[in-house]
């Protein structure tokens, strides 16, 4: 499936591979790891600060740039930094912020508060302290269910809404992600695995790219023991998204919905045609491609204001692809002015 082991999972196969420590993006030169194809961990010029915000000291980082706010909020496990190499493609016309939400580091993670509408507030706050009316989010993964919820409680402060692979139902692709029959390569040193792992090297599922998450994650020097509490307290959260229908056509706001879809040669571009498995890969894709299309083109049958691009891209899309999805989003901004 194209979110390879699923959406929200991700982050928690990657938390065992870290040790159980918290999956963030950390400021540090991409040439002191594995050098992954596109520099994406704090590599742009930005300010950051701190905002309190309902009981929490929220890492806010800010690009900069003149206009309308837009404000950037990162999946599950991430901070804020992850979108340090597609923000900057848009201060030329907005104002450019990011947010790392409670819980994840650098940002506090107090006692209480991880529910979706909490962090909605938490949106609210930060959108007041920057002098904001109205604001365009752009979230991804588990942050389009904080999009979806300030679109319906605040309607009237949500200029426009970007989902980045986040408007799918988080319940029904958790069990997908879990089905059982994927078909996993059997040698990982063969010529056709590694020329498929140098065509897809810009994924964050990408060696070079673990392997730089795992080096910066180590160099925050998060103490163990505060790691298993932030884990705690913040899992409740992929529960909840899990067990509640994601509605994002309740958004009245424009609506940009990017998904990634992926493709065979994406998913199992390691095997060839004359593979024993070539049969059984092509089965399980084309369900799985299948399953993705139909929970898009839900978002435009239901929402006529909202836009749908499909991509052939990982959960990662704005890196993945990301020169497809800054064409995709300046399209729709374009749009609005």
């Amino acid at each position: 499936m194209t979110r390879s082991p699923g959406a929200l999972n991700v982050v928690v196969a990657i938390w065992s591979l870290l040790n159980a420590s918290i999956w963030i993006s950390t400021p540090v030169s991409a040439q002191a790891t594995a050098a992954p194809t596109r520099a994406v961990l704090d590599s742009s010029t930005h300010r950051e600060r701190f905002v309190q915000a309902n009981g929490a000291r929220l890492e806010l980082l800010e690009w900069g740039g003149k206009g309308p706010l837009m404000l950037f909020l990162p999946g599950f496990g991430n901070s804020a930094h992850i979108f340090d190499d597609l923000a900057p493609a848009f201060t030329d016309h907005f104002r450019a912020a990011g947010l790392t939400p409670r819980g994840f580091p650098p940002s506090s993670a107090p006692d209480a508060g991880y529910t979706i509408a909490q962090l909605t507030e938490d949106v609210r706050a930060v959108v007041d302290s920057l002098g904001a009316r109205t604001v365009i989010l752009v979230g991804h993964s588990i942050s389009g269910a904080v999009i979806t919820q300030f679109g319906v409680v605040h309607p009237s402060r949500l200029a426009a809404a970007i989902y980045l692979d986040a408007s799918f139902d988080f319940g029904p692709d958790f069990h997908r992600s879990h089905r059982a029959g994927r078909p996993a390569p059997s040698d990982t040193t063969s010529a056709a695995y590694r020329a498929w792992e140098t065509r897809y090297s810009d994924s964050l599922l990408s060696p070079s790219i673990l392997n730089a998450v795992r080096t910066e994650n180590t160099m925050w020097a998060i103490d163990s023991a505060d790691a298993a509490r932030r884990k705690r307290l913040v899992l409740p959260l992929a529960d909840e998204v899990r067990s509640h229908e994601h509605a994002p056509w309740r958004v009245r706001a424009p609506l940009l919905a990017v998904c990634a879809v992926g493709s065979m040669d994406r998913e199992f571009g390691w095997l060839t045609s004359d593979s024993a498995r070539w049969e059984e890969a092509r089965a399980f894709a084309d369900q799985a491609i299948r399953e993705k299309q139909e929970d898009c083109a839900q978002i435009a049958i239901r929402a006529p204001h909202a836009r749908v691009v499909d991509l052939d891209s990982g959960h990662y899309v704005f890196m993945d692809a990301r020169d497809a999805t800054v064409r995709a989003m300046r399209s729709f901004l374009a749009e609005l002015q």
